[in-house]
């Protein structure tokens, strides 16, 4: 098997667990933001670890959205230079965009990755977890947009790894 198409089912196969996360973490917020109004007004007795725990999933959700739209290529860009410049421009314009959004996304995964692990032992206040869970969510999200870009590379080139469709336009 191609490292190529080895990639291509890595990111296939995470885009799934994404989007069914995505999913799933939507349902728990809202149940839980459901449940914390019952509680606290309807039976007078609030959950007191119920604003914890939704900061976190949203967070989660947050993150992993942004590694969903890299995905999708759906990242708000302002494109009006990009628009009314010759091909040549477009893709060199693409390529350092490209290379600074992959840079950025390198950096961000590194550092939130070595102040995960140096908030490993602190836990939170009301669930009693690792403070890393609540940092997690971006170190997962720039390596899941990294792979995305990665992708997006090997399938269209460099041009196309963030807006293919307006790269495109002769």
């Amino acid at each position: 098997m191609s490292s190529i198409r080895l990639i291509q089912q890595l990111d296939d196969i995470s885009s799934r667990i994404e989007d069914l996360c995505l999913v799933v973490l939507h349902g728990l917020i809202a149940a839980l933001v459901c449940a914390a109004v019952v509680f606290r007004y309807v039976l007078d007795d609030p959950l007191t670890w119920s604003e914890e725990m939704i900061v976190l999933l949203f967070g989660w959700m947050i993150f992993l959205g942004i590694a969903n739209a890299f995905r999708a290529r759906s990242h708000i860009i302002i494109d009006v230079v990009v628009l009314f410049t010759p091909p040549w421009v477009r893709r060199v314009l693409g390529v350092i965009a490209a290379f600074s959004t992959a840079l950025t996304l390198a950096v961000l995964g590194y550092y939130s990755t070595v102040y995960m692990v140096r908030e490993g032992p602190n836990l939170t206040p009301m669930l009693g977890i690792s403070a890393a869970w609540a940092i997690a969510p971006l170190a997962v999200s720039m390596m899941l947009s990294m792979l995305h870009m990665l992708r997006n590379f090997l399938s269209e080139g460099v041009e196309g790894v963030l807006w293919s469709d307006i790269t495109t336009r002769d």
